[in-house]
C-alpha cells in the first residue's frame, strides 16, 4: 500500500475510534433519560391511580357511616318505627320512594337495607329485590365491620339490568333490640379512569381476576403503548381477595424506535464524520504524495544526469525544505558535475595523448631506423644497396599503415555519429553476427522471445561483432573453447538484455574499471588498439543503456547489455 494509502487508513481509523464512543455515549445518555422519565411517569401515574382509588373508598365508607347512623333521618327514622312498632305497608313504601333521592344525595350509585329479619325493604338500584330476603348484607356487614371493598353487582339503568363493579361498604344500624344492616356503594367507570388517562401516553381499563374486561381502553392500541407489563392496582372482595384490577398502560414514547432512530442518526452522523475525516485524509495525502512525488521525479532526474531540473517548492513546511534543500544539492551536484566533466575531460585526453603518442611512437622507431641504414648504405655505397632499400622501404610501408590504421581508429571513435533509431529485432542482429562465425569458432545462442527495440542497427550489430570478437580473442586456440550468446526479457518487462559468456580466462578483478576506457586493452602485444570496448560502452550508453562485466558461471568473463524497449525511456526509473 502506498504512503497515501496508508495515511488515510491511520487516520480514519484514529478518527473512527471516538467517533464510535461518542456515539455510543450519545445513545447511552439518551436511553438512560428517556428510561429515567419513563420510569418516573410509571410511578407518578401509580401513585395518582392509588390514591383515586383511596379517595373513592373514603367517600363510600364516610357515606355509609353517615347513613349507617340512628341520626340519620333515613336509617333513624326506620329504627324508630320500628321500636315504635307502627313501622307498616305505607310507611315501607314511603321508605322505598325516599331511598332514591338519598342514595342520590349521597352520590351512590347502589344502595340495600334490610330489616332484621334480612328482608330487603329498600333497593332504589335493583327494586326486584324488595321485599326478597338478602342476609349478604348482614353477613358483611358483620364481617368487614364497616370497611370498603369491592364487588359486581346488578343496578337497574332503564329498562335493563347489568352487572357493575362497585366500590361499596355495609354497616349495621342499631336502636336497642332493633338492628338493620345496610350497604352502599359507587360504580367504578370511566369517570375513575379518566383521572389519569392522557391521549396517545396513558391509558386505563378494568379487568375482572378471571380477565374479562369490565371497563374497556380508550386507545385501541392497548397491547402498542409498552413493551412493559401494565401497572395493575388490585380491587379486594369483601374476603381480601382481589376480584379485579385497574391496569393502567404507560407509553414508552416507543423508547425502542427511539433508541433505533438514535441508533441510526448516530451511524449516520459517524459514517459521515468518517467520510470527511477520509477526504481530509485523502486530500492531505495527495498533497504530501504529490510533494513526495515531485522529489521522487527529482530523484530520477538526477540519476539520469538531468542536474538542471528543479523541484517545485509549494510551502514552507518539512516537505517544502526538503524539496528546497533538493534542489540546493542539484545546483550544487551541477557546479561540482561541471567542474568534473573539466577534469575527466582534461585526464581523458591526456590519457588518449599518451596512449595515441605510444601508438605513434612504436612505428616511428623502425621507420627512422629504416631510413639511418639506407643514408649509412648510401654513403658507403655497399654493394647490396639494392636489396637493403628494398626491406627499408617494405619496413617503412608497414609502419606507415599502422599509423594510418592507429589514425583512422581515433578518428572514427573521435566522430562516431549519434544513433539513427529504428525497430530493431535483437535476435535477427545476433544470428546475423553469429552466423559469420559457423565452423570457425563455437558459438551458441540461446534467444528469447522480445519485442524489437529502438536502436541504430548498424551500431548494434558493431556491438554484438566487438563483443563476440573480443571473447573469441579470449578464448584463443583452447580445444574447448566457447562463446555463449543470449537474448532475454528483462525482469521489469522494459528492456531487452543481451548476455555475451566465454570460457577463457576471465577479467581479473583489479581490472574490471578500466576496461571499457579508451586505449585500455590487455592484448596490446597481439595487436589490440584498446578502443573496441570502449566503442562498445559508447554505443551501449547513447542508446540509454547499460553495460557491465562480470564472472561467467563456468569462469571467463561475462558481458551484460540492458537497453530500452522504448527510446528515452529510464531503466533506472522502471526500478524503483
Amino acid at each position: 500500500m502506498k504512503l497515501r494509502g496508508r495515511f488515510t487508513v491511520t487516520l480514519a481509523l484514529a478518527a473512527l475510534v471516538p467517533i464510535v464512543i461518542a456515539a455510543v455515549i450519545t445513545r447511552q445518555v439518551i436511553a438512560a433519560s428517556y428510561t429515567d422519565e419513563y420510569r418516573e411517569t410509571r410511578r407518578s401515574v401509580e401513585q395518582s391511580m392509588l390514591r383515586e382509588v383511596a379517595r373513592l373508598s373514603s367517600q363510600v365508607h364516610a357515606a355509609v357511616a353517615s347513613l349507617a347512623s340512628p341520626d340519620h333521618p333515613f336509617v333513624g327514622g326506620l329504627l324508630r318505627e320500628l321500636v315504635k312498632g307502627t313501622l307498616d305497608a305505607p310507611t315501607e313504601r314511603r321508605l322505598r320512594e325516599q331511598g332514591g333521592p338519598v342514595m342520590r344525595g349521597l352520590s351512590l350509585q347502589l344502595l340495600t337495607l334490610t330489616d332484621p329479619s334480612d328482608r330487603v325493604m329498600v333497593s332504589p338500584h335493583n327494586r326486584a329485590e324488595v321485599g326478597e330476603p338478602n342476609p349478604v348484607v348482614r353477613q358483611r356487614a358483620e364481617r368487614t365491620k364497616g370497611e370498603t371493598y369491592f364487588v359486581r353487582e346488578k343496578i337497574t339503568r332503564g329498562p335493563t339490568v347489568e352487572t357493575v363493579l362497585v366500590a361499596q361498604a355495609a354497616q349495621l344500624s342499631r336502636d336497642g333490640r332493633f338492628v338493620v344492616a345496610l350497604w352502599a356503594g359507587r360504580t367504578i367507570d370511566n369517570e375513575l379512569l379518566t383521572t389519569v388517562r392522557r391521549e396517545g401516553r396513558i391509558d386505563a381499563r378494568i379487568v375482572a381476576a378471571n380477565g374479562d374486561v369490565l371497563q374497556p381502553s380508550v386507545a385501541p392500541n392497548w397491547g402498542d403503548l409498552s413493551a412493559d407489563p401494565p401497572i395493575r392496582i388490585p380491587l379486594a372482595g369483601p374476603d381480601g381477595v382481589p376480584i379485579a384490577f385497574i391496569e393502567v398502560a404507560v407509553s414508552d414514547n416507543n423508547l425502542a424506535g427511539v433508541l433505533r432512530e438514535v441508533t441510526y442518526i448516530s451511524a449516520g452522523l459517524a459514517v459521515g464524520a468518517l467520510a470527511l475525516v477520509v477526504l481530509a485524509g485523502v486530500f492531505v495525502a495527495r498533497r504530501i504524495a504529490r510533494d513526495l512525488d515531485a522529489l521522487v521525479e527529482g530523484s530520477l532526474h538526477a540519476a539520469r544526469g538531468d542536474l538542471d531540473y528543479r523541484v517545485p517548492v509549494r510551502g514552507q513546511d518539512e516537505i517544502g525544505a526538503v524539496a528546497s534543500a533538493f534542489n540546493f544539492m542539484m545546483e550544487d551536484l551541477r557546479t561540482s558535475k561541471d567542474r568534473l566533466v573539466i577534469a575527466e575531460r582534461i585526464a581523458a585526453w591526456q590519457e588518449i595523448a599518451r596512449r595515441l603518442a605510444h601508438e605513434i611512437k612504436n612505428p616511428l622507431t623502425p621507420i627512422q631506423m629504416a631510413m639511418d641504414t639506407l643514408r649509412k648504405v648510401w654513403k658507403k655505397q655497399h654493394p647490396q644497396f639494392g636489396e637493403i632499400l628494398e626491406e627499408s622501404t617494405e619496413t617503412v610501408l608497414e609502419e606507415a599503415d599502422r599509423l594510418k590504421r592507429i589514425v583512422s581508429e581515433f578518428s572514427d571513435f573521435a566522430r562516431m555519429p549519434k544513433p539513427e533509431l529504428q525497430r530493431v529485432d535483437l535476435n535477427d542482429v545476433v544470428k546475423s553476427v553469429t552466423g559469420l562465425y559457423q565452423g570457425a569458432i563455437r558459438v551458441e545462442t540461446k534467444l528469447a522471445k522480445i519485442p524489437d527495440i529502438d536502436a541504430d542497427k548498424g551500431q548494434i550489430n558493431q556491438v554484438v561483432l566487438n563483443l563476440v570478437e573480443n571473447a573469441r580473442d579470449a578464448i584463443g586456440e583452447r580445444s574447448d573453447g566457447k562463446i555463449t550468446v543470449q537474448t532475454k526479457l528483462g525482469d521489469a518487462g522494459d528492456r531487452a538484455v543481451l548476455i555475451v559468456d566465454d570460457n577463457g580466462p576471465g577479467v581479473p578483478t583489479e581490472l574490471k574499471d578500466k576496461i571499457f576506457a579508451p586505449y585500455f586493452s590487455t592484448k596490446l602485444n597481439k595487436g589490440g588498439t584498446g578502443l573496441g570496448l570502449a566503442i562498445v560502452h559508447r554505443i551501449v550508453s547513447d542508446h540509454g543503456g547499460r553495460i557491465q562485466i562480470t564472472d561467467a558461471l563456468g569462469g571467463g568473463a561475462r558481458f551484460l547489455i540492458e537497453l530500452p524497449l522504448r527510446n528515452a525511456t529510464s531503466l533506472l526509473a522502471s526500478r524503483i
